[in-house]
Parts: structure tokens; sequence; C-alpha cells
């Protein structure tokens, strides 16, 4: 059975999503069976009411899908999916959510076998970054993999200076970066895909500036993951003149750049594939062989029974529950500071503090099924929990076990399901 592309269209407030999603469900009535997912951060249904009587729309109203209404958006998908009479699902984030979020939430769910989350698309009104842009409106453009300007008809050339501004390096290149004319793009828009190459290759540019060097380029599946600390080795080791790269890691989605012999590397906010330049001063067979490597840096997990702490300079450690119960600030009820849930845990600040690493490090946490967190700074971890135990025994798998991190309402931790590594960035 084919899976249902599910297409996240996202984008900050009055950014014109809905006129978006009007048009293009008007341009494939009769040849398409679509239905949408609203996301109202309020309750006024206003999305909602404008699209109703041309399509199913199914509402997931009085938050934001990525942070306090995620729990409604899996079984909305999955209702639709079951339904069986269903080709493409739009799904319209409110305008304060972080596609990312949005995209993991779908992507380590069961319905992952029967949907294909298909490359985010992000409307974005051009004036908003005229002046000084709201820190979100730039996360989700970081995030996007189609980029919608939208309000062509208002848009005026420092809007559009300030668009070409805000969009320059990023990386890897939109699929697609497109105006839209009273509202509406082609349908085609939506058909776009990032394709698995083994290799790119680029002809040799003729420009005398340019002669003498070999370019190579290589994208990956969503679900490869990579080792962060082996692809650094090999970037660092490669002799490359420059080379970067979005590579989804053990540690997080992340942009590595190579720049005088040092490797660098952030988070990144895309999800929808690993994909790497690279640059050599030789032929074009030294960056193929280059990319090779990088490929061979694949993350293998083993099977463990704890939790693995490491801090990328060399300290790594095992951590069974025996481990973490013998930790300082152990906590012997979880249910007094969060009700609904149960079992013994451990301060996560008492385990971050085994790699010495300084409050304003980062760190992320991964669950076993391939789901990481944001960084955060380790000085921020407050009052967070990593529950071990129930009665004394496991904490079972229907839990959350073997280990599971509870995190206090508004902190800028996330609770995780199966902690499998803690790994510290910086």
């Amino acid at each position: 059975m084919a899976r249902v592309p599910v297409h996240i269209v996202t984008g900050f407030l009055g950014a014109d999503k809905t006129t978006l999603l009007i048009d293009q469900l008007a341009r494939r009535q009769g040849s398409e069976r679509c239905a949408v997912v609203i996301n109202d951060f309020g309750q006024a249904r206003i999305d909602a009411s404008l699209l109703e009587g041309a399509v199913a729309v199914t509402e997931i109203p009085g938050g934001c899908v990525c942070c306090t209404a995620p729990e409604g958006l899996v079984p909305a998908v999955q209702a639709l999916v079951e339904q069986g009479d269903v080709d493409r699902i739009f799904l319209e984030a409110t305008g304060l959510a972080r596609p990312a979020d949005i995209v993991d939430t779908l992507t380590r769910s069961p319905l992952a076998r029967y949907i294909e989350v298909a490359p985010v698309v992000v409307v974005v009104d051009p004036g908003r970054l005229v002046s000084e842009a709201p820190p979100l409106l730039l996360e989700q453009m970081d995030a996007a993999d189609i980029l919608v300007a939208s309000h062509y008809e208002e848009t005026t050339d420092q809007a559009q200076e300030a668009l070409t501004q805000a969009s320059r390096g990023h990386f890897p290149p939109w699929l697609a970066s497109v105006q839209a004319r009273e509202g509406g793009v082609e349908p085609e828009l939506f058909e776009l895909r990032r394709s698995e190459l083994v290799f790119r290759k680029r002809p040799r540019p003729s420009a005398p500036s340019t002669q003498g060097y070999g370019t190579a380029s290589r994208i990956w599946a969503r679900d490869r993951v990579f080792d962060l600390d082996a692809l650094r080795a090999v970037l660092e080791d490669c002799g490359a003149e420059r080379a970067k790269g979005l590579f989804r890691t053990e540690a997080g989605w992340m942009l590595l750049e190579l720049s005088g012999g040092r490797a660098r590397h952030r988070p990144s906010q895309i999800r929808s594939a690993s994909a790497v330049d690279v640059i050599v001063q030789g032929d074009l067979e030294v960056a193929e062989a280059i990319v090779e490597r990088l490929d061979q840096a694949g993350y293998v997990e083993l099977a463990r029974e704890g939790v693995h702490l490491s801090d990328g300079h060399g300290y790594e450690v095992e951590l069974t529950r025996f481990a973490l119960a013998a930790l300082p600030g152990q906590i012997d009820d979880v249910s007094a500071q969060y009700p609904k849930r149960v079992g013994s845990g451990v301060l996560l600040s008492e385990v971050l503090g085994l790699t010495l690493a300084s409050d304003h490090a980062t760190f992320v946490v991964a669950a076993s099924d391939g789901m990481t967190t944001e960084p955060v700074p380790v000085g921020e971890a407050g009052e967070a929990i990593l529950v071990h135990s129930l009665d004394g025994g496991a904490l079972p798998g229907e839990l959350g076990g073997p280990c599971r991190l509870l995190v206090p309402e508004g902190s800028a931790c996330a609770s995780v399901k199966g902690v499998a590594r803690i790994r510290v960035l910086t």
C-alpha cells in the first residue's frame, strides 16, 4: 500500500498559510482526495471555518502541536489514514510552531509505516524581515525544505532584499524558493523530494579562479544516523579546502562545516535528509573519496541496559540502573513532583555532573527510537528527573523504561521515553 504524503505547511503569524492551502485544495478538487489537519493556537476556529465545506477538516485546537498539544497530532493523522479514503494530507501548523518538532513527532510514531512526511513548506512574509525578525520566524526558515514568499503583490524592494539576505548560506539549499502570486503556487511544488544520491558530480568550471578544484556531493535518506565524533574526525583529517554538511547524528541533526582545517558543528532544524558538499584542490576523485569516508561514519547503536553518557572529548560511561541509583540526588517517589508518574529517579543535574561540564555547555538526550532533544545548557537541567526504577526493579517499557526523563512544565528540557544516550556537546 502506498504511503500517504503528509505536507507540513507552517510559517510565522500572518504569513498567509491558509490562503495558500485554500488555493491548493481548489486546484486539486476532483483529482485528489485531500484532508487537512488544522492546529489553531486559539479557540476561534477561524482557519477551520474558512476550509470547511471544501475538504475534510480535523482540528487540534487550544495549543501548538509542537509543545502544548502534541498528543493530539498523531491520533488526528491516524484517524484520517485509517479511513482509507484520503490521497494526501495537509497539516497547517500554528504560526508559533517549530516545524522540526512536528517532523520528529510524526517520524517516530507508529504512523511512520503508513505516511510519508514530505518536505516542510514554510510560508514567509518578506515584510517581516525588514526590521528585526522574530527569532521563531528565522528558526522556521532554517527548518524549511521549500520556501514560499507570500504577499507578492505587496513586497517592496527592501523586503525582497531582506529575504535574500536572510536566505543566504542556507544549507542544504532549498528544494525550491518561490513567490506565491495571489496566494497560489503550482501543485507540482508539493511533489518535490530530496532524492538519495550516491554522488552529484559537477562539471569543472572553466573560470581561471576555480581551475584545479574538484567538488562532490551526496544526499542520504532521513533515517540514516551518523556518528558525530567520527564525522568530525574524517573532516579534520581529509585535507579538503572546504566542506559543509547536514547530518542526522546520534546527538541530533547537526550542520558541520570545515574551515581552516577545523570542523565545527551546530544544531540544525532541517529534518528532510543528510547532505554534504566537499571542495578539494585536486581531482574530482579526491573529493569523492572524502564523501565515501563520510558515508562510512555511520553510528552503530549497541545493545544497552542503561544510559550511555558522553562528553565528546573522551569521557564515556555506561550507567546501569544500579549505577544511577547510587548517585546523589535520588528521588524515591517521583509522583510527589509528577502526580501522573511513578518510580524512583535521580536528578538529571547529578548525572550531567559526572562529565564535569560547565553550566554553559549544552547537552542532548536521545531515545532508543532515535528521537533527540534540542540542545539545552547544562545549567538549565533544573529539577528534571531521570527515572530508573519502579518498586526496586526495572522501569517497564510501557511506562517509558528502562529510563525515562521527566521535566517540569515550562522547562527548557523535554520529556523523553526510553532514554538511551545523554551527550554533552560543548
